[in-house]
């Protein structure tokens, strides 16, 4: 491939060159995306087995110390459960609103054409399982978990995905990227609009004027993130106080970060070349390093402007997503997703309605409502199925989108913050609906894959 790729015209090897770094960043994408699952999943198992175990109180213990700041007559103290929920987990929302942002602007969201197919797919797999949960809760205690089943932990379902390597098509991997996008869009929606209790408006308004005054850093062009940081930490805090739930700050604050790079690339390249040919006339090869301080200078004003023609919104995803899939996630699942196990938890969780609408919700309404939806969209002509797509495939990664886990988990803590039981049986459900889901679109698509298919 690399003696076929010379012997192409001079200006298209910018084009194969970019065509591998695309292909590289999928694979690395991908490969983080299995990584991080492991880990994931390792810290849930921990976390299942601390709280099973004689170190099970100092586990819930530890999870309800209280630390933070104090100066002067300030003071800002939660537990650290809240600080992983309420503060860790807003990076993470934000590392996925700016992956939602990039997808709008130049990914499978782009354009409706496009984006038809995977929104109308995130709308049913929404849908669907809220429906499924009201049946079993409408008007009672536990009512207000409908929200649980319509998530989907997008790092799971890729980790997945990703097992299955040259089995599915490229562009179904695609699809389930796409639509996890959308149902995070729709998880983000559900949050900040019915699992908000009471706001304070004037804290409100204080995030508010933060967040107009990112939008003018970005509109001018002011890209010294160190400023948007600052001032996020700002939002963050009014978020906090205002009683809406601070991952919605997350969020935000991602949409206001600037897509566009300070300079173009050519630019970037005109000025590099003129600094490095000063760097080639000036070189003396018996000189020390020390003394060269005129071409250090040059070199550290080529590296500085390196940094200039990139977007500022793709160098945050690319510095955060290892952050957020190795040490975000995980400390999440150690801190949630312990759940005591008793002698009847088990036939509580097959038994009561909380249960119930959460695994069927999972399990079967992701399966019915993102099937039916799609069906409905290519039929209606309004979207096609991705290329080397069949339905059999859209089958197999509705089965896959039921892994609620990380989304799922989280909502639950927000629906049933006031009964720990309720809390306990949702968590059992959700682990026990992902690992029916994930298993059975593992098999699925597995079992689908024909030998002819590996070509495509």
């Amino acid at each position: 491939m690399e003696n076929k790729a010379e012997e192409w015209p001079g200006e298209l090897n910018p084009l194969i060159r970019l065509g591998k770094r695309v292909q590289e960043e999928i694979a690395e994408f991908m490969h983080l995306e299995i990584s991080g699952s492991i880990v994931l999943l390792v810290a849930t198992a921990i976390a299942m087995i601390l709280a099973n175990s004689s170190l099970a109180d100092p586990y819930f213990a530890v999870w309800q110390t209280k630390v933070g700041i104090k100066i002067g007559n300030f003071e800002f103290f939660e537990t650290i459960l809240h600080w992983v929920n309420d503060f860790l987990m807003a990076i993470f929302f934000f590392v996925v609103s700016l992956e939602i942002k990039r997808e709008l602007i130049v990914g499978e969201l782009s354009s409706l054409r496009k984006a038809t197919l995977p929104l109308a797919a995130a709308a049913g797999g929404m849908a669907a399982p809220a429906l499924i949960y009201a049946f079993f809760n409408a008007g009672g205690p536990a009512a207000d978990g409908w929200g649980v089943p319509m998530a989907t932990d997008i790092a799971f379902a890729l980790g997945v995905a990703a097992l299955l390597g040259r089995r599915i098509p490229g562009s179904l991997k695609i699809f389930i990227v796409a639509l996890a996008i959308g149902d995070d869009i729709g998880a983000i929606l559900v949050i900040a609009l019915f699992y908000t209790h009471q706001i304070l408006w004037e804290w409100l308004a204080i995030a508010g004027v933060l967040i107009f005054v990112l939008f003018i850093f970005n509109i001018i062009g002011f890209n010294h993130l160190i400023f948007y940081g600052l001032i996020a930490m700002g939002v963050w805090f009014a978020i906090f106080e205002s009683g809406v739930h601070a991952t919605v700050a997350g969020v935000l604050v991602a949409f206001a970060i600037p897509a566009q790079a300070r300079r173009l690339p050519l630019e970037f390249v005109n000025r590099s070349r003129k600094r490095l040919d000063h760097i080639e006339r000036t070189h003396d090869p018996n000189a020390h390093d020390l003394n060269r301080k005129e071409q250090q200078t040059t070199a550290a004003a080529v590296q500085s402007a390196a940094g200039e023609i990139q977007s500022p919104l793709l160098r945050l995803e690319h510095n955060l997503h290892p952050l957020t899939s190795f040490v975000i996630l995980p400390l999440f699942a150690l801190a949630n997703a312990g759940v005591q196990i008793g002698s009847g938890n088990i036939f509580e969780i097959l038994g009561n309605p909380v249960g119930l609408g959460i695994i069927l919700g999972l399990v079967v309404g992701k399966q019915a409502g993102i099937t039916l939806l799609s069906f409905l969209a290519v039929k209606l002509g309004l979207a096609n199925l991705p290329t080397g797509v069949s339905w059999k495939h859209i089958y197999g990664a509705s089965w896959l989108t039921g892994i609620g886990f990380t989304m799922s988990i989280f909502i639950s803590a927000l629906a049933f913050t006031g009964d720990p039981a309720m809390l306990d049986s949702a968590k059992l459900a959700i682990l026990t609906a992902s690992i029916i889901a994930g298993a059975g679109g593992y098999v699925f698509l597995f079992l689908t894959h024909r030998p002819k298919d590996s070509a495509s």
